[in-house]
């Protein structure tokens, strides 16, 4: 696929399509941190080791929680947008570092074949709707940083 990830045109849409898989997720009856938090465990349940799942539920739930807040204060805070994308960057860094480089190179590959097979495979438009592959983790580290500034994710 030839993407240009730097494009704002891309960045936008899929910053729109994330949170409006968040929003129908939480239309769910059964939504709830736990169960978020397990559901995106079982999207990559090859990749994990034991040791690797309580720290890597934590992470989730917090992004629920951070996300879920996000969406909750938006319009009562000028359509503020800011927290739920560094919710989305600062989950993908934090995982990445609860994961040893095998399974960081299983990531990756998972996520790439998600991303080109979306269209066609339930469980790949799945996880890439709730997962940032590199390239899109880098262009939404990019685009954050453009408008709000160098480091502010951190």
């Amino acid at each position: 696929m030839n993407i240009d990830y730097q494009d704002r045109n891309f960045f936008e849409t899929d910053y729109v399509h994330r949170i409006q898989a968040f929003e129908k997720y939480l239309e769910n009856p059964i939504a709830s941190e736990e169960h978020f938090a397990n559901y995106k465990i079982g999207l990559i349940p090859n990749i994990l080791f034991r040791h690797n799942i309580p720290a890597i539920l934590k992470i989730f739930r917090k992004e629920f929680r951070d996300v879920k807040s996000g969406l909750q204060r938006y319009e009562l805070d000028h359509n503020n947008d800011f927290p739920m994308l560094k919710s989305f960057v600062n989950t993908e860094r934090d995982l990445r570092k609860e994961l040893d480089q095998t399974q960081l190179q299983d990531y990756a590959s998972k996520l790439e074949w998600s991303f080109d097979n979306q269209k066609t495979d339930a469980g790949a438009a799945a996880a890439s709707r709730f997962f940032l592959a590199t390239l899109i983790l880098e262009s939404y580290v990019f685009q954050v940083e453009k408008i709000f500034g160098k480091g502010i994710l951190d």
